[in-house]
């Protein structure tokens, strides 16, 4: 699974985007596939800084009183001229139980990809994946999956 990410985020490196990335504040909704909790999610994605690599950072918290924190880097690729877009972002962060699923331990990294389209407004919405888990530094390591809709604001 590790070499799949690896090499989507390879390829998507070498793609040019064709309209330049603004800050923008995404907020979601959506559901742990196993436990079927909901979620709110909420990131700041900042214009690129290094090779087409946009800061990002995240806050997560569940109905079942489990949250998560954390900080990475996305990378947006647009085809050609259309408004339609995919992101890819990978970030190391804290993970807080509560009520929710037991991940091993509080260092988690949150892998996701969206899938939407920009606005001339330059609202952007789509759906997203993710995936938590703990990269084996604890010996138990479930790993947690969310399913997502999300809206992105342009900050200017």
């Amino acid at each position: 699974m590790t070499l799949v990410r690896l090499a989507l985020l390879s390829l998507l490196c070498l793609a040019k985007p064709a309209i330049a990335e603004m800050p923008i504040l995404t907020g979601s909704l959506g559901q742990d596939v196993t436990t079927k909790a909901p979620e709110a999610y909420l990131r700041y994605i900042g214009s690129p800084y290094l090779w087409k690599l946009q800061p990002v950072f995240g806050l997560s918290l569940a109905s079942n009183g489990s949250g998560w924190v954390g900080a990475g880097s996305a990378l947006t690729w647009r085809p050609g001229p259309m408004r339609a877009f995919v992101r890819v972002s990978s970030m190391a962060g804290l993970y807080r139980r509560g009520g929710g699923t037991d991940l091993g331990g509080p260092i988690q990294f949150r892998t996701a990809v969206d899938l939407g389209i920009q606005r001339p407004s330059g609202l952007e919405f789509g759906l997203g994946a993710d995936h938590r888990s703990n990269a084996h530094i604890y010996r138990h390591n479930p790993g947690l999956n969310t399913a997502y809709l999300f809206a992105s604001f342009l900050l200017k």
